[in-house]
């Protein structure tokens, strides 16, 4: 069906009339079909007054829709009446399509947005917590600003599709968020967002960055079939600390100068420090753990510690900590090495005989007339293996040498140490579905 085009506000006045209301039985229906709205659009145009279906002493709320209709330039929805909106495959191509609220319903579906600015928007109120739900179903939207933005009832981002970075900043969702089937195509994070409730997770798909470290998780996450990639992190923030260093100075300078990046990067710029990562693949953690879902729960927690190797190693090479990092290093390195960060069990195993086979022949080597072969049949197997038992006696190789060189019993302690550190952590790795 071919479009009509609406040039000004007097076409769209005089269409009010031609597109009369219609009764149905949840209220009254005003529904706009297939228009180009070439003018910036204002929703208080609409007065359902002009309607012939007009109650004013009806208790039935009012739908004002539009269906396949083009919006070629800004559109703003201040609704003083407080209808319940409704736009099903609507284009909206202006530079910004501004929605103040709606203490009433507000759904798009199957639409495209090329700017959704809901900054400072209040959906629903604490009176009627019926009312005031916000749905995108399948939208695809590219610019979005929900800063400060409030959501009294329910807010449903189902299967829609982000296509440019968005920080849902200060953003309060009082009750139930749902995400189900949403891709964020770049990062996503939530700043400073209240979790009253409830997150809905399931088959969401960032396929960039995703921080929840900052979140006020009030409520909790469900995350069955959420899916994550790992991503690269604000890598540059430590150069731009000491750019902006400049500015101050005492001994807090170092302090105010990482605030100040730090902030700009969460808030306003939609980067992802590392830490923020690290934080977030606990949070996922805590929260697969706390359901009993220790199964998925367990990926986490090995991203969190490659992440925190990757955050120790970042903070060494830019001179920011020097003892900490180091001693980071040095146990997560053992832990990667071990049992791959408490997943694998085989590795555990294989590790617990490598790092014995290494020090029982060590411990060889000063004793009596010792030397290494690579023919395996001569190797003292029947020692070996009470070598790797940590409380074996001192003098079990008295056998082939009743006086052994100090450096055996130096080897000896060592790879007791090891042994030990190798068995729990192979025990640690079978317990990971607790």
């Amino acid at each position: 069906m071919e479009k009509s085009i609406v040039k000004n506000k007097d076409q769209f006045y005089s269409l009010r009339r031609v597109y009369q209301g219609h009764r149905s039985n949840s209220g009254y229906n005003i529904t706009f079909k297939n228009l180009i709205i070439d003018f910036d659009f204002d929703l208080s145009l609409i007065d359902p007054r002009d309607s012939i279906v007009f109650d004013p002493n009806s208790k039935y709320p009012y739908t004002i829709e539009f269906k396949e209709c083009d919006f070629l330039h800004n559109v703003t929805f201040l609704s003083k009446y407080n209808y319940h909106l409704k736009f099903d495959d609507c284009k909206f191509t202006g530079d910004k399509t501004k929605i103040t609220g709606n203490a009433n319903s507000t759904k798009f579906r199957n639409c495209f947005i090329k700017n959704l600015d809901c900054e400072d928007a209040i959906f629903g109120n604490d009176e009627d917590k019926n009312k005031g739900d916000f749905k995108l179903y399948t939208c695809e939207l590219h610019e979005v600003n929900f800063k400060n933005a409030t959501f009294h009832n329910i807010a449903n981002f189902f299967r829609s599709t982000f296509y440019k970075p968005i920080t849902f900043n200060r953003t309060k969702f009082l009750d139930t968020v749902v995400l189900s089937g949403a891709t964020f195509k770049e990062n996503v994070l939530f700043s400073y967002t209240v979790i009253n409730k409830l997150m809905l997770l399931r088959g969401t798909f960032p396929e960039k960055g995703f921080d929840i470290s900052l979140a006020i998780i009030r409520g909790d996450l469900s995350l069955f079939n959420f899916k994550m990639n790992d991503y690269n992190t604000y890598s540059k923030i430590y150069k731009d600390v000491s750019t902006a260093m400049k500015k101050y100075t005492g001994k807090n300078a170092y302090i105010n100068a990482y605030e100040e990046v730090y902030e700009d990067a969460v808030s306003n710029q939609h980067l992802i420090p590392i830490e923020n990562k690290r934080e977030t693949y606990r949070i996922l953690k805590h929260q697969l753990e706390s359901q009993k879902n220790f199964i998925d729960a367990i990926p986490y927690k090995v991203k969190e510690s490659r992440t925190h190797f990757k955050e120790s190693w970042q903070q060494l090479r830019n001179g920011v900590h020097f003892f900490n990092p180091i001693s980071n290093l040095i146990v997560l390195s053992l832990n990667g090495i071990s049992n791959w960060f408490g997943l694998s069990y085989i590795q555990g195993a294989l590790f617990t005989i490598l790092i014995g086979g290494l020090f029982f022949t060590l411990g060889l080597s000063h004793i009596g007339d010792f030397q290494f072969t690579w023919d395996y049949s001569q190797w003292q197997w029947q020692y070996f293996v009470q070598f790797l038992n940590p409380t074996h006696r001192f003098d079990y190789m008295k056998a082939i040498d009743v006086n052994p060189r100090q450096w055996f019993f130096i080897w000896d302690f060592i790879g007791r140490i090891f042994v030990g550190y190798g068995i729990y952590q192979t025990i640690q790795a079978f317990r990971k579905y607790k």
